[in-house]
């Protein structure tokens, strides 16, 4: 693994039947692989990832392949992002509830990572962004129906989308902080449009299915993060879980607790920079997010970010970290065992 900025890197490579199942498991956060028998002596894959810190950026190169999605992985893996796919080189068959669609090289499907699909390929490269819901317009309502809506590089709009993604893989892994999350910002804009004006008339109409509870729960918690009422208690009550149950959910997470807090937290980061809150006071934003004072506010911002609320508001001061989960560091050279964790807490 390499680092440039704070853009993480990993890279990993396999070739033939000996290495199939490092494949496997590099992907195995997002996909179930299988290859056919005939095709392992020859397999051969390649997959570079960065981390552009409100969504991540990879480029994958493989042979022939079929990768599924199916309602259990979907359900272990507990993320609520969407990915949009281009294909560069090869051609995919992208089955979702039973119904079916090509894409071609140009092309780029959205993908809804809380719901099942299954894609078969061929011999291909391809760049996948990967976006949390929270980071597209509207905090990405009505984008459950997007899920398999392919936009045609033959048509102008997708061809608009289509070179922009190939930009995007060629500049933002150079880029600093800021630049590649306002180019991510930038690219939840287009695909959210794209899956507004291409609906269902160019991919795959489907039922929705209802996301996993851990999904919905994590949905509520955005929704509500301003109220003083939100916690345990509240959750436990309205998705009928017990305590244990909603602590083992969030286990990976560091934590119910400590989830809200962090998303209170960013979130009061983002009022303290947003121009619609120019004229809030530091104290304001403080007891909006449930803090008992100023300083106690204080306090545990600056152990997040590095930073005082107060400096960052002026905007003389950039965090000394980036707003959001740290980043896995120290991962030796092709080692992916964080890479679920990336996934897992990208933020906004």
């Amino acid at each position: 693994m390499s680092v440039r900025g704070p853009n993480l890197r990993l890279e990993g490579s396999t070739l033939g039947p000996r290495s199939i199942s490092v494949w496997r498991e590099a992907v195995a956060p997002f996909w179930d692989v299988q290859i056919r028998k005939e095709d392992m002596s020859d397999f051969r894959g390649r997959s570079e990832v960065y981390h552009l810190g409100n969504a991540i950026l990879g480029f994958t190169a493989a042979s022939e392949l079929r990768m599924q999605r199916a309602s259990g992985l979907v359900a272990r893996m507990g993320v609520d992002h969407i990915a949009a796919k281009i294909r560069m080189d090869g051609h995919a068959q992208v089955e979702i509830a039973g119904r079916e669609a090509v894409m071609a090289p140009g092309d780029v499907c959205l993908l809804d990572l809380s719901q099942p699909l299954s894609l078969r390929s061929t011999d291909y490269r391809a760049i996948t962004v990967i976006m949390p819901r929270a980071l597209f317009p509207d905090g990405g309502f009505g984008l459950d129906g997007a899920h398999g809506t392919i936009l045609r590089a033959a048509t102008p709009f997708g061809a608009l989308v289509s070179e922009h993604l190939k930009a995007l893989g060629t500049s933002a892994p150079l880029c600093n902080a800021e630049e590649s999350r306002a180019a991510a910002q930038a690219t939840a804009i287009l695909l959210a449009m794209g899956a507004r004006t291409a609906g269902a008339a160019d991919g795959l109409a489907r039922p929705i299915e209802r996301a996993p509870v851990f999904l919905n729960i994590r949905r509520y918690i955005d929704a509500q993060i301003g109220s003083p009422d939100l916690g345990v208690e509240d959750l436990c009550r309205r998705f009928g879980l017990s305590r244990s149950g909603l602590y083992r959910l969030f286990a990976p997470l560091g934590g119910v607790a400590e989830h809200i807090r962090r998303r209170r937290l960013s979130r009061a980061y983002r009022d303290l920079t947003g121009a619609a809150h120019d004229g809030i006071r530091v104290s304001e934003i403080a007891y909006r997010y449930g803090y008992a004072s100023p300083a106690s506010f204080t306090q545990a911002f600056r152990a997040e970010f590095g930073v005082s609320p107060k400096d960052v508001k002026a905007g003389g001061v950039r965090p000394v970290r980036a707003v959001g989960p740290d980043l896995p560091t120290g991962l030796p050279e092709g080692d992916w065992d964080d890479f679920y964790d990336w996934v897992l807490k990208l933020d906004i």
